[in-house]
């Protein structure tokens, strides 16, 4: 009974030098971190061992291999001796009995040593890393220090080796802003966190690479004052905006002297009891001129040291492009938000028949959004365009007009209304899959003009009867850009 004992402690003590390994390995710093601001002095030892794995690693491997010969050594010697001659009254022959006590007890003790030695340990180390960690880290520290000269020549050889190999001891890599949203994700998905939560700080992680093109109000759809207009005229449209800020200039557009707010004129009018006092240049407050290189992140930053709400986006010619709010920024940060200042007409409404009339100006996010895809749209990493209205002049090479199809990745992209040069508002919906026709050498011919991207004009369909217009497709478009095909009604190359 007694050799059993000793065994099982043997077994146990292993189990310990096993849960000591994983339970360091899996503490997370940061973590004990905290336990070592808190005073846990176990805690600033774990760390240092995790900082110095070789040592700590070889004091562990050293005390695992010991015990495993101890415990070996001690079963052949003890258990197998006493094994033996019960095994010889159950009339085995004289030349099995001792291999056979050997081959039991060999898998008695191999069993034990799995599961008390290794897998119950190391189940308790991974629901307790840094409790436990903390706990064994001081004694740990010790058996390291008193086996010192053997465990630093295993140290030595081991980095001899690695450096044979090519190999170097990496350091703890700062997490990745991946990685931090993955954990961030994963922590949402254990209700740690509130779906909310995790998607303002999915947004607040992605608002450096977010282009203000993406977010600003843009140039042509500003209500703009004009100091030389009449009064009556500027508060007609002050009166007919849904806005309530206004970029004001003289003569020029493209030098704003500013922006007044209505609320301003407003309480002015009240002091002075007559709108006919009223001096539009006495209230325009200055304004941020800030890049459109910069990213949302730098614009937020630049709002909060200048202590305004606002700023127009001018380009590397100076020439304002157009105007992103505070509002606009914090858009970005928790999501849409609905404001006083909101367009009456939706910018993505959804039709009955299932497709969307959506606003030229729609951001690629916010189609992504409104429709559940995922996908990139062509070239959208090398900030080529920002909204659809960019993406179809991206794509056709040429300024549309209405009734223009694209269709793209499963999408038929129409436009439905410009407004000058501008792409004003399309109607989006699922790509019609065309009807199988017959292979004859006319829709042979038909298909190849087709995926040659035929633009209107140029009779060549790709989806006959469905539309007046041709369909350009994506191929098609980009030798539109090349100048090797003829936007519609334009000239043949």
């Amino acid at each position: 009974m007694t050799d059993i004992l000793i065994i099982l402690a043997l077994i146990l003590l292993n189990g310990l030098f096993a849960m000591s390994e994983l339970a360091v390995v899996s503490s997370k710093r940061m973590r004990l971190e905290r336990m070592r601001a808190e005073g846990s002095p176990g805690a600033a030892t774990a760390i240092a061992l995790a900082d110095d794995p070789t040592r700590f690693l070889s004091t562990v491997q050293v005390g695992i291999t010991l015990i495993g010969i101890f415990t070996g050594a001690f079963g052949e010697a003890s258990l197998v001796a006493r094994l033996a001659p019960a095994l010889a009254t159950l009339g085995l022959p004289p030349d099995w009995v001792h291999p056979g006590a050997l081959v039991i007890v060999v898998i008695g003790i191999t069993f034990a040593s799995i599961v008390l030695g290794e897998l119950v340990p190391k189940r308790i180390a991974i629901l307790y890393p840094e409790f436990l960690a903390s706990i064994i880290a001081r004694p740990l520290q010790a058996l390291s220090r008193l086996m010192h000269p053997f465990v630093r020549l295993l140290g030595i050889t081991t980095d001899a080796i690695m450096r044979l190999l090519g190999m170097r001891h990496r350091k703890d890599e700062t997490p990745t802003e991946e990685e931090v949203t993955g954990m961030i994700r994963e922590s949402t998905d254990a209700g740690v966190f509130e779906r909310a939560e995790y998607d303002i700080a999915a947004r607040a992680l992605r608002l450096d690479d977010c282009h203000l093109r993406a977010l600003m109000t843009p140039r042509v759809d500003l209500e703009f004052l004009d100091l030389d207009q009449p009064l009556e005229r500027n508060l007609a449209r002050i009166a007919a905006s849904p806005y309530s800020r206004f970029p004001v200039f003289r003569g020029d557009r493209s030098h704003v002297l500013g922006v007044v707010r209505a609320r301003n004129l407003f309480g002015q009018a009240i002091r002075c009891q007559s709108l006919q006092s009223l001096d539009i240049a006495a209230a325009v407050e200055p304004i941020l001129y800030v890049p459109e290189s910069s990213s949302a992140i730098d614009l937020l930053e630049q709002l909060k040291q200048g202590r305004v709400e606002l700023a127009m986006i001018v380009d590397e010619y100076g020439d304002i492009q157009g105007m992103v709010t505070l509002t606009d920024v914090m858009g970005a940060l928790v999501g849409e938000v609905g404001t006083a200042e909101a367009d009456t007409q939706d910018d993505a409404v959804r039709r009955e028949d299932g497709s969307w009339s959506m606003d030229g100006g729609v951001v690629l996010d916010r189609f992504r959004t409104v429709t559940g895809s995922e996908f990139a749209f062509p070239d959208e990493d090398d900030d080529a365009y920002h909204t659809l209205a960019g993406f179809m002049l991206y794509q056709l090479g040429y300024i549309p007009k209405t009734g223009d199809l694209l269709d793209w990745n499963g999408w038929r992209f129409e436009v439905v209304d410009m407004d000058g040069n501008r792409i004003d508002r399309l109607l989006v919906a699922p790509a019609p899959v065309p009807p199988p026709a017959a292979a004859t050498p006319a829709t042979r011919g038909a298909g190849r003009g087709a995926a040659k991207g035929a633009n209107p004009g140029s009779g060549a369909a790709p989806y006959a009867g469905l539309h007046a217009t041709a369909v350009p497709t994506v191929a098609g478009a980009r030798k539109n850009r090349q100048g090797t095909a003829a936007p519609p009604g334009g000239p043949s190359a």
